[in-house]
């Protein structure tokens, strides 16, 4: 029997100071306490002195556009609150150009080289690096929001290795050496201490991150209590690289609205490595929710793609696993594969993790075998899913690992008649083959090139609407 699901947290509302679907130009704000300018003109002509370490809750940093990046690698350590959050802002130039920070022959900012940045919370060489500096506990950074600005050149763009309600969005994060963004939870405390909450990414574009070579980089990776990742554009890695484009060890876990091309993994949804007795003790640890994405693995692209598009449970510690329901609907999944034997939807380790399916467009083409599960799971299928004619259910020497409930409701066909966007042209078969009666109700989709724009009414399968 499946696992009775919890309730997913409910959509949100987009920030102060995130451009809407009419624009895409970010202003100066006013911070609630101080407000710091930086640029052209400006008291602070670059990032390098800016008192970073000392920021405090409703402090806003406006980063001025220019032509020429800013060179310097800063250090957060802020602790905001939800009323007065700490803001770092893109001021964008010409065209909507974002303000870009660049690790590329970069200096440390004048306060992080005095404060000893490279300890065990903080990464030597990230762009941007939240950390608790030399006062240890108590200073856990938090209510900290990133926003307009291209982060590019470091060996990872933001990372974070313990922080509370931490904000990025509409931000470019793309050609560094390693992660793109990291937010770590460490320790096994059940107080919390060392404990990551609350991370969101909303309308960035996350790609071309990763090391060449490596599987244990990803353009996203975030381990914390709750995170949700809402109208991204989440691309392949650096060539060669062989990481995830979006692994997530986290509870509560939200995939909503997003454009992801598969690298080695579209989605890692795995165990927690770290806040036992916190991140597994949340009620919604075993379960995650990916809905109204457009996923796609494509082979004959540059990056490394996936065999299997998606881990749902565990890759290390089955007793850790995520052992409950992953519910995945209104997605749109592209597969083009002619190289590999076979190509696998979703991979599920032995154990009770399963998959409640709804709405769906599954498309496959080319030669390669297309299957359901990698090797072992279970697959129900509910209302009405579209899937390409000629699917099996599981590793064609171990299908019989893989059980399959609701295969007489699925529309089975040869073409989707999806539009270059992944929009249902007329006549369509899956118009108005949508079922209202989801987890939670489908009220956006995604809009390039990043963010969301509203979906009146989600009455087609799929991520897009007709």
């Amino acid at each position: 029997m499946l696992a009775q699901a919890q309730t997913a947290p409910a959509d949100s509302q987009v920030e102060p100071g995130m451009p809407d679907a009419a624009g895409c130009g970010s202003l100066r704000l006013i911070g609630k306490h101080r407000t710091y300018d930086v640029g052209p003109g400006q008291k602070y002509e670059e990032l390098t002195t800016v008192p970073w370490l000392a920021l405090r809750a409703g402090d806003v940093v406006n980063i001025g556009y220019r032509p020429t990046p800013y060179r310097t690698m800063i250090a957060l350590r802020a602790q905001g609150s939800a009323a007065a959050p700490v803001i770092l802002n893109g001021v964008t130039g010409p065209n909507c150009a974002r303000p870009e920070i660049s690790g590329e022959r970069a200096v440390l900012a004048a306060d992080r080289a005095g404060e000893g940045y490279d300890n065990k919370y903080s990464l030597i060489g990230a762009v941007i690096n939240i950390w608790w500096g030399n006062g240890g506990w108590g200073n856990k950074p938090q209510h900290i929001t990133i926003q307009n600005l291209k982060i590019t050149g470091g060996t990872s763009g933001i990372v974070a290795v313990t922080v509370e309600d931490l904000l990025i969005q509409n931000c470019e994060v793309t050609d560094n050496a390693g992660w793109g963004v990291f937010v770590n939870t460490k320790g096994d405390d059940p107080h919390g201490i060392e404990t990551s909450y609350r991370v969101t990414l909303r309308g960035n574009r996350l790609y071309n991150n990763g090391v060449d070579g490596s599987y244990l980089y990803h353009n996203v990776y975030v381990q914390a209590y709750r995170s949700v990742y809402e109208g991204n554009y989440i691309g392949q890695l650096r060539p060669g690289a062989s990481g995830s484009s979006l692994k997530d060890r986290s509870s509560g876990t939200i995939v909503r609205y997003n454009m992801i091309v598969a690298a080695a993994r579209a989605l890692d949804l795995v165990e927690t490595d770290g806040g036992h007795g916190t991140v597994d003790a949340d009620p919604l640890y075993n379960e995650a929710w990916v809905y109204g994405n457009i996923i796609v693995s494509d082979h004959t692209l540059p990056g490394v793609s996936s065999g299997s598009l998606i881990h749902w449970g565990y890759d290390n510690n089955s007793a850790q696993g995520r052992s409950g329901v992953l519910h995945f609907y209104d997605n749109t999944v592209i597969t083009v594969d002619s190289d590999d034997d076979w190509i696998a939807l979703f991979d599920l380790p032995p154990g009770r993790q399963s998959v409640e399916a709804q709405n769906n467009i599954i498309r496959h083409s080319g030669s390669a075998k297309f299957e359901l599960a990698k090797e072992q799971g279970a697959i129900r299928f509910l209302g009405r899913n579209w899937i390409s004619s000629g699917w099996g259910k599981g590793d064609p020497w171990k299908r019989n690992s893989v059980t399959v409930a609701g295969e007489d409701t699925l529309i089975v066909g040869g073409n989707p008649m999806l539009d270059k966007d992944y929009r249902p042209a007329a006549g369509s078969p899956v118009i108005g083959q949508a079922n209202s009666a989801t987890a939670t109700p489908v009220i956006s989709e995604f809009s390039d090139p990043a963010g969301t724009s509203p979906r009146p009414a989600a009455l087609d399968l799929g991520a897009r609407e007709h």
